[in-house]
């Protein structure tokens, strides 16, 4: 990457000393286990996502689960079916070698530039970058991913 993009990424927040008062969102703690469901394939790739069996398996009404599926939509982690509701994502093997590559690309630049994340401004943004490839190589492979990527490291070590 050049010289601008680091010079033009914004700076970090200051940490602040005041704790966090502000309770976590119902559809947040929601989506995180329902996160981890599709990521471990307990939910499978192309499987209808049921607003009502959602509300009964959680005990939570319509509106949480609503924001809850809003979110892992924005993530990409299922797809808007018209008239017929969500579904887990189904990635496709072109998206699969890109995010793959991506993620490799992204990993290579930060042990090459001895990267500590957190350490620049710019380094935020590239975990979150990172974060999301890993995402969706998770949401493609499951729990094979976890296999993967330490075969990767373990050839990238030689």
């Amino acid at each position: 990457m050049s010289d601008f993009f680091y010079r033009c990424a914004p700076e970090p927040c200051a940490p602040t000393t005041a704790p966090n008062l502000q309770p976590r969102a119902l559809y947040e703690a929601l989506a995180d286990r329902v996160r981890e469901r599709i990521l471990a394939h307990e939910l499978r790739p192309g499987e209808p996502i049921s607003e009502t069996a959602l509300m009964h398996e959680y005990g939570v009404s319509r509106t949480p689960v609503r924001e809850t599926l809003k979110l892992l939509h924005h993530e990409g982690l299922l797809t808007a079916r018209p008239r017929r509701g969500m579904s887990v994502r189904i990635l496709g093997t072109q998206e699969r070698e890109e995010a793959m590559r991506l993620h490799r690309l992204l990993q290579t630049h930060a042990s090459a530039h001895g990267v500590a994340f957190g350490a620049q401004p710019c380094q935020s943004l590239l975990g979150r970058i990172l974060g999301m490839t890993e995402l969706h190589l998770r949401l493609a492979y499951g729990p094979a991913f976890e296999g993967m990527l330490q075969k990767a490291q373990g050839q990238q070590g030689r």
